[in-house]
């Protein structure tokens, strides 16, 4: 049986929330769904007051109801208010686009953190996407880490939106952040050769200073390597830490480059498990974060 976002936010909701907090959020929907914004307003800004701020506590057979109504839709992390702001926001009327929009935009203008975290993850739920480009633009240029993290980690808008160059800047800043390329969704289908030029001159700058690289650009970069990056990698993997050198085995074993083959036989054994599946990306991400 398949189910609807909102059927499932309404269900996972169900399951935890108190008897008070799930008739206050019936009644705020009710009253959002009028067409009053002052209603959503101030719903949104008491809903972790009234439904909590608990994880949602969600089985691997939600997720899999969650991609199937949604691709790319991806809740693990979220909460129950954050739950219950998106049906708020999923209970605004939106035949009016030019309406609904201007009034996304005002919760976005007076958002606090938490809740600026809340209404880009909404996003991927709500209609009209395509208006939301520039929205996306500005917001992967900020400095909050777990805002862009909203955008950036585990949100499909930006691989189906973006255009090449604002993609280019969100795993730029990503980096220079710290905050792991694999959650990105769509990162290897969005690869392009500006983005690993890019790329290839920062890790050849920073390796110039003796600086640390990133392990994860490698994954980017290598598709596009030319001899400069195929000469900082050859270093690399003959002197890195482990984790380095493994992630420079996995970018060089996934390329059809000839100049890949005689840099991995250096270290067989980390190339033959970056082969073999044995070292993933998501290990490498979860090890360098």
């Amino acid at each position: 049986m398949s189910y609807t976002p909102i059927q499932l936010l309404e269900n996972w909701i169900l399951r935890q929330a108190a008897d008070s907090g799930q008739t206050w959020l019936d009644t705020q929907r009710e009253a959002v769904a009028s067409g009053d914004p002052k209603s959503l307003f101030l719903a949104f800004g008491f809903a972790p007051r009234k439904i909590g701020k608990a994880d949602l506590q969600l089985t691997e057979r939600d997720l899999n109801d969650a991609a199937e109504a949604r691709p790319g839709w991806q809740p693990q992390t979220w909460t129950i208010d954050q739950a219950a702001r998106v049906l708020l926001l999923m209970a605004l009327p939106s035949e009016d686009d030019t309406a609904w929009f201007a009034t996304i935009e005002k919760l976005f203008q007076t958002a606090e953190i938490r809740e600026q975290i809340c209404l880009y993850q909404a996003l991927q739920l709500l209609p009209h996407q395509e208006l939301f480009d520039d929205r996306l633009a500005e917001g992967i240029r900020t400095n909050i880490k777990t805002v862009f993290c909203a955008i950036a980690h585990c949100n499909p808008l930006p691989v189906e939106l973006m255009p090449e160059a604002a993609w280019n800047q969100m795993v730029l800043k990503a980096l220079f952040i710290g905050a792991a390329l694999d959650p990105i969704e769509g990162l290897d289908q969005r690869v392009n050769p500006e983005l690993a030029r890019m790329l290839i001159d920062f890790a050849h700058e920073r390796r110039a200073a003796r600086r640390p690289i990133p392990v994860e650009l490698w994954r980017v970069a290598a598709p596009f390597a030319d001899e400069i990056a195929l000469e900082d990698m050859k270093a690399l993997y003959a002197t890195g830490e482990t984790l380095e050198k493994s992630a420079i085995a996995l970018a060089l074993a996934s390329t059809a480059l000839d100049e890949a083959d005689e840099i991995l036989k250096t270290d067989p054994e980390i190339a033959q498990r970056a082969e073999s599946g044995e070292i993933t990306w998501r290990a490498i991400a979860e090890q360098a974060y």
